[in-house]
């Protein structure tokens, strides 16, 4: 009789372990990074006698969760590609919408730029007109000025959330060693036996991590998951977290480069194209691929057409007669030329419409201002990136558009990733979610097998009642 008690006693244990395992998926089922955990049961060793092998119950060998590294590796390769292209989108909207909006872009400025100076070359003696001219220059400079200032804004919001994105790397890297070290602590028995709800906790933080900066890992046999960057800088390596650190640019402060901190003390500057994934991947791309040359550009464009519009104004001469002065004031280099742009004259009579012919200025002479209007479609004043030259009007148009088309792209790229990752989530909760029906049927199913092994037990105790009563 004691061995079927035994037997119904483990059919219990048995029973309850897959009742308490299933009642912990259904109050996780929506707990963010929670993988399906299934009790393990095996058979206990059977009993050897003369007529043969008897069964002994059953066991509990286990709780395993139910996890899949290539399901889960295709989620973090999906989620950091899409995070990259969600912070990329995020900052080339701003910039598309500022170079290419109809009244604070730079093409109108230009337009009504060039037409004060037709209307000069159609009537050169009205001072009203020359006036106008120096007015639309100076609407002109403000608008190089106001786009200069926005970049700026831009450029200083994108440093400010790189050195957060930086700063969060660094968190959520120590959070992962401290749970290394806390696993290592409980599963004392060894890696067959995990902690299941900390490897879940751990794995909910590589994936957070994994949206700000692309990692990948190696599960190391104590346990602990050691979690790298780039290109197989360690991040993370047992119990012992290293850190990303911003510090500013030798060449201009006001950027920031990255470096790894080893624990040791030691510092490795890392380059921006080492990091491709997650939100600080993004950042970066859009800092060198499309705001830097953005800038570049704009600053090309200031410098080049202020320089042209200087020389061909010097050609010519002033009402009184002098020869053309600086139309804009010179600047010192590109650099910042966008940001320094700035008109030289204030006295409408000192614009030189006039050619250079000697003899006294005639007040209907608009030789010169016809050449100062040509600059508007002379394709050799603006050098370009590509090493060709453009007029200004298409240098700007030709930046609109390379940031437009850059958007579209982004635009795409993050649809179709959105797309993968959702693919890629829905394979892998096919194997790790919990499904709420079947937890219900196996909560029943459980119930019944408990109530059944209890019922062993009561058989057993019967004839035991029946064996004591024969011999008294």
């Amino acid at each position: 009789m004691a061995g079927l008690l035994g037997i119904g006693l483990t059919g219990i244990n048995s029973s309850q372990a897959n009742l308490l395992t299933t009642s912990h998926n259904i109050t996780n089922a929506n707990t963010p990074g929670y993988n399906r955990q299934t009790a393990i049961v095996t058979t206990n060793d059977p009993h050897f006698t003369g007529a043969g092998f008897f069964g002994q119950g059953s066991r509990v060998e286990t709780v395993r969760r139910q996890y899949d590294q290539f399901l889960g590796q295709q989620v973090l390769s999906a989620s950091a590609r899409k995070e990259e292209l969600s912070a990329y989108n995020t900052q080339l909207t701003q910039l598309d919408n500022l170079l290419a909006d109809p009244s604070a872009g730079l093409a109108p400025a230009l337009s009504d730029f060039f037409k004060g100076v037709q209307d000069v070359a159609t009537n050169p003696a009205s001072i009203p007109g020359r006036q106008a001219l120096i007015s639309r220059a100076e609407s002109l400079a403000s608008r190089f000025n106001g786009l200069d200032t926005r970049l700026d804004e831009i450029g200083s919001l994108t440093e400010g959330q790189i050195a957060g994105a930086v700063e969060s790397i660094d968190t959520y890297a120590r959070q992962i060693a401290e749970m290394n070290q806390q696993i290592g602590t409980v599963q004392v028995a060894g890696p067959s036996l995990q902690a299941n709800d900390l490897l879940d906790q751990r794995d909910t933080l590589v994936a957070e991590l994994n949206k700000l900066v692309k990692v990948s890992t190696v599960s190391e046999r104590d346990g602990s998951l050691s979690v790298f960057v780039g290109t197989g800088q360690a991040l993370v390596v047992g119990t012992t977290a290293s850190e990303l650190a911003v510090k500013p640019d030798p060449s201009d402060p006001l950027r920031g480069t990255i470096e790894l901190r080893t624990a040791g003390g030691g510092a490795v500057p890392l380059p921006d194209s080492l990091f491709t994934g997650g939100q600080l991947g993004g950042l970066l791309k859009f800092r060198s691929e499309t705001l830097d040359p953005a800038r570049d550009n704009l600053d090309q464009m200031a410098y080049d057409f202020a320089g042209a519009f200087n020389t061909q104004h010097g050609m010519g001469r002033a009402l009184n007669g002098d020869a053309g002065g600086a139309f804009f004031t010179p600047l010192g280099g590109v650099s910042g030329a966008a940001g320094a742009l700035r008109v030289a004259i204030s006295d409408p009579q000192a614009i030189a419409a006039a050619t250079s012919d000697a003899g006294p200025v005639r007040p209907s002479d608009n030789r010169n201002a016809l050449e100062l209007a040509k600059l508007q479609t002379n394709r050799s004043v603006v050098t370009l990136g590509t090493g060709g030259t453009a007029a200004i009007g298409s240098a700007y148009s030709q930046l609109v558009s390379s940031v437009g088309n850059k958007t579209r792209e982004v635009q795409i790229g993050l649809k179709a990733q959105e797309a993968q990752l959702d693919q890629a989530t829905a394979a892998q909760q096919a194997l790790s979610g919990v499904n709420l029906d079947e937890e219900a049927a196996n909560l029943i199913r459980y119930q019944q097998s408990y109530q059944a092994a209890a019922r062993v037990m009561s058989v057993a105790g019967t004839l035991f009642d029946e064996i004591l009563s024969i011999a008294r």
